[in-house]
């Protein structure tokens, strides 16, 4: 079995979608879980204990991080961040992890001069970010990273994720909703999910975190255009998926409430690397399908438009339900500490 098809078979482990069999894996995947907690639990208490030592900057930093593998939309609220910090007149540096190339790319193209760091290690890529002038540093994916202090723990929960209560392996959780109590700010977020489901999951951050540091929202279609950027009309006819996202259900949901066809669909890994045979591949199952894929996708695609043609990037915005005032405050708090 290759990795992507492992991987789409835990998503449906995860989901509770295997039948009896996933009762088996329960029980064979149980001390695996308990291993994980356990070193998981050692880790943060050698930090809080000064065992390991945790690093503070002389500018503000914020993270936006999870508690889950992937699909919050932690990379589309860096952006918002980023470019609030950018109005209220700082100099912000985004530091990604080493496996975040896409993620990266994409902040390049969405703000052409900003100061964007990619390094294995958070503490020196924000370093790397204050050489070059950044005087508050945006943290992508570093709840768990006890490095590197951060003034502002801002944490994503999907609320596609409410049934979720199991931590890696058995679950796609890197924390239990108890560590949800260390943010600052959790923001519910939802993609195909309506508002009645977002509420549940507020109800159930509430457990762990005072309601007036919950915010919500909404990552909605914004428009389709070409591989190049170009706005286009909607695709009309068969549509073929093509992502190498974490969580592909969402986006297949979605497609299919924007168009009329079944939409078929080849996944790929998150942070797939694309070879020219899977490329090859990809043109042979399209048979004239528009391929549909998401702007993330499209960062490693962008190589072989000579190859694929017919493609439809799916663009999202993010809207805002509830709780933007508490979260531009927080970061005003920050600002003392640049001046």
């Amino acid at each position: 079995m290759n990795r992507t098809r492992l991987v789409g078979y835990f998503r449906k482990y995860w989901r509770s979608e295997i039948g009896l069999l996933g009762t088996v894996m329960d029980a064979l995947l149980f001390p695996g879980e308990i291993l994980y907690s356990a070193c998981r639990c050692m880790r943060r208490s050698a930090y809080e204990k000064n065992v390991m030592r945790s690093y503070r900057l002389e500018v503000p930093v914020v993270s936006v991080g999870n508690i889950a593998v992937g699909g919050t939309g932690k990379t589309p609220f860096s952006r918002w961040v980023f470019e609030h910090l950018l109005k209220m007149g700082f100099v912000p540096g985004l530091v990604s992890g080493a496996l975040a190339q896409d993620e990266h790319e994409l902040h390049e193209i969405w703000n052409t001069d900003g100061i964007f760091i990619i390094h294995k290690t958070k503490k020196k890529g924000a370093d790397l970010a204050i050489e070059r002038g950044a005087n508050f540093v945006v943290v992508d994916d570093g709840f768990q990273h006890f490095r590197l202090k951060r003034d502002v723990d801002v944490v994503m929960v999907a609320a596609e994720h409410l049934r979720f209560v199991r931590c890696f392996p058995r679950g796609c959780l890197r924390e239990p909703f108890y560590a949800l109590t260390r943010a600052d700010m959790v923001i519910v977020s939802r993609k195909t999910c309506n508002r009645s489901t977002a509420q549940k999951m507020v109800k159930k951050v509430e457990k762990y975190i005072s309601s007036e540091k919950i915010g919500q929202v909404h990552f909605k279609f914004a428009s389709w255009t070409d591989i190049a950027g170009n706005k286009v009309d909607a695709p009309c006819g068969r549509n073929l998926i093509v992502t190498s996202i974490a969580e592909p259900e969402e986006m297949i949901t979605m497609v299919k409430s924007l168009t009329t066809d079944e939409p078929e669909a080849l996944i790929y890994t998150d942070h797939y690397e694309f070879k020219r045979s899977d490329i090859e591949h990809i043109k042979n199952n399209s048979k004239g399908s528009n391929i549909i894929i998401t702007e993330k996708d499209a960062i490693k695609l962008r190589a072989f438009t000579t190859i694929l043609d017919n493609v439809f990037v799916l663009e999202l915005d993010m809207k805002w339900e509830n709780g933007e005032q508490r979260m531009i405050e927080l970061l005003k708090k920050q600002e003392r500490q640049v001046q």
